[in-house]
């Protein structure tokens, strides 16, 4: 161990140390930086596949695509606040835990999903159906107030056909 330590005493100057994580800092906060930026993009990007994905090959409604997705993104977000809570103070274990996290929780999410574990998938469903249900409530009484305006327009309109 001594002659560990005489060897880098003689070979590795304090200088070269303190520049050396200098660097690793200012490259690590560029990369936080950036992941910051990207973040949202991809959740954003990740969310719209789904949807997409969901009511193309699925055959679910609107609705619940959009139960499921947003399901899966919480369990993401969910996963992240938990695993933040639990890291310890090192860097390395706190950015590997964090970065990992998410993506264990939407795996076992997905896995539940599909196997319908506890009822997720009928119980998204359900809730799903209910906002398609709302959705429609709520666009055929714009579409009534949007026709009774009109009928009342060709009320006072001379010039209308219908």
């Amino acid at each position: 161990m001594n002659e560990l330590a005489a060897y880098l005493t003689n070979v590795v100057s304090t200088d070269a140390i303190k520049n050396t994580s200098s660097s690793l800092i200012d490259k690590a906060g560029k990369v936080a930086e950036y992941g910051k930026a990207a973040g949202p993009a991809f959740g954003t990007i990740g969310f719209g596949y789904g949807m997409f994905s969901d009511t193309l090959n699925n055959d679910k409604t609107v609705g619940e695509a959009y139960a499921h997705n947003l399901s899966s993104i919480m369990a993401g977000v969910g996963a992240t606040a938990i695993a933040s809570l639990f890291v310890s103070n090192p860097v390395g274990w706190a950015a590997a835990g964090i970065m990992a996290a998410p993506v264990v929780g939407i795996i076992l999410f997905e896995f539940a999903y599909a196997n319908n574990s506890f009822g997720i998938q009928d119980g998204l469903n359900w809730a799903g159906q209910q906002f398609d249900k709302g959705w429609e409530t709520v666009t055929d009484w714009a579409d009534n107030i949007g026709q009774g305006l009109h009928n009342s327009w060709n009320l006072l309109n001379p010039f209308s056909t219908s």
